[in-house]
């Protein structure tokens, strides 16, 4: 490895910000040596090597500067120098913590109504304020980190003429299923919430505006195949997307509002599309 840059993000990512940490440049440079090989996800085996736990190389990127945070607040804290596989382990234990008490804290009975299963799962989507919470949260990290981000907003089309010819049970079952479909299709670091009655944002760490695209093209495709089976919607449901990735100049409020007017005007020219903000 020498002093040569072995792969694309090692300078930025791994030999900066440990370049103080010596036992764990040396930790992790007998790793790659040991694989006596190029790897197409470093960052991916290299997580996989230090906790056990894989992840595709965009997931994993992510998760290795969230580690490289949590390294430094925990040396900051303790007054010494935390190894990065002890702040990788450390990462990953709060991540499962965090996801217990949430998944706590839905499933805590209360004295309503028992709700259908789909039913709760969207409301569980949806809290307010929350994607506004997130976006602010994750546009001070990129700017932080200087990595992308983008976001897709994505309504569904003739939303009411679906509960009006076909009742709203129907209207519940489509939106049950649409947030299944955009679940199965982001990754697991991507956020996910409802926006209003029939529109959804999607958050989307360190992913630039070509990736969105094609993300946006994927969701469009699998939701209108895939709600086909519905009974009565034999044509499908189809979807518009309005998607960006936010410039270092934007605040939250005004990011989702430039999508929010590209969504207007691409539905005025024509649905089941993708728009792109200019």
């Amino acid at each position: 490895m020498n002093n040569e840059m072995p792969f694309e993000g090692y300078k930025e990512l791994i030999q900066i910000p440990l370049q103080q940490d010596q036992g764990s440049l040396d930790l992790i440079k007998q790793i790659f040596i040991q694989l006596h090989s190029s790897q197409p996800n470093p960052f991916g085996m290299l997580l996989q090597k230090l906790t056990g736990k894989a992840f595709s190389s965009r997931e994993a990127i992510i998760h290795w500067r969230h580690i490289l945070e949590n390294k430094k607040g925990m040396e900051q804290k303790l007054g010494r120098t935390v190894g990065i596989q002890i702040a990788a382990m450390d990462y990953f234990a709060q991540q499962n913590a965090s996801q217990e008490v949430l998944f706590q804290t839905l499933e805590k009975p209360v004295e309503t109504p028992v709700s259908k299963p789909e039913e709760e799962w969207i409301e569980r989507v949806y809290t307010p304020g929350y994607h506004l919470e997130k976006l602010k949260e994750e546009i001070l990290r990129s700017k932080r980190y200087k990595h992308a981000l983008s976001a897709i907003l994505l309504d569904i089309d003739e939303f009411r003429r679906i509960n009006d010819l076909l009742s709203h049970k129907m209207g519940d079952q489509v939106l049950t299923v649409i947030v299944k479909i955009i679940k199965k299709t982001i990754r697991n670091v991507d956020i996910l919430s409802r926006y209003s009655g029939d529109r959804f944002l999607l958050i989307l760490p360190n992913t630039n505006k070509r990736e969105a695209m094609e993300l946006a093209e994927r969701l469009r495709n699998n939701v209108h195949e895939r709600t086909k089976r519905l009974e009565g919607l034999s044509g499908g449901v189809t979807i518009t997307l309005s998607v960006g990735q936010c410039n270092k100049e934007d605040s939250s409020n005004a990011f989702l509002k430039r999508l929010e007017s590209t969504l207007l005007e691409g539905k005025k020219k024509g649905r089941n599309k993708v728009y792109v903000l200019s």
